[in-house]
């Protein structure tokens, strides 16, 4: 299936997809926070998106509480080292660019029924970073044990993930 291509693709390319992002982190101006951080600490960041991706993609699991509670705590770990939120955001958003500039680039898409596919598979890359946009935009927001507390006693990652997943899965 072109999704195992492509996620090949990220697993054999992965030095060049990290020092491309990073690349791009630290020149940007939307992510002038990261400038201070070095190389192998974003390397070690960026590396674990792609494997989560990959795992998500492949797991089929729009569901996955997992990625949920990854994507909170990596928003309040940021938090905490002072990155602001649409410096985290719109490092997932060129996560996302660089990666699927990539795949372009490397002419992965060799038919019609390919591209059908890569579309599909387009759609679950976007899923996926909304997804931990939103996420992490949580953990932003509830750094405080008090907030983390509350969180547990309200189910709120079951209940959250229900409620992005019906932005992307229409329910009958």
């Amino acid at each position: 299936m072109l999704y195992d291509k492509f996620i090949r693709l990220v697993e054999d390319h992965a030095e060049e997809l990290t020092k491309e992002w990073i690349k791009e982190i630290k020149s940007n101006p939307s992510t002038a926070g990261y400038r201070n951080v070095e190389d192998a600490i974003l390397g070690a960041r960026i590396f674990d998106v792609y494997r989560r991706l990959g795992e998500w993609v492949i797991n089929a699991d729009p569901n996955d509480p997992k990625t949920a509670e990854h994507f909170i705590k990596l928003g309040r770990e940021r938090a905490i080292e002072k990155l602001k939120n649409s410096e985290v955001i719109y490092a997932l958003i060129l996560a996302r660019v660089v990666l699927w500039r990539y795949i372009v680039e490397h002419e992965v898409i060799t038919s019609s029924i390919e591209l059908h596919q890569s579309l599909e598979f387009y759609q679950k890359v976007n899923n996926f970073f909304d997804k931990a946009a939103y996420f992490v935009a949580v953990g932003f927001e509830n750094i405080n044990k008090e907030d983390q507390e509350k969180l547990k006693k309200e189910d709120f990652v079951g209940k959250a993930v229900q409620g992005v997943t019906g932005w992307f899965i229409k329910q009958k």
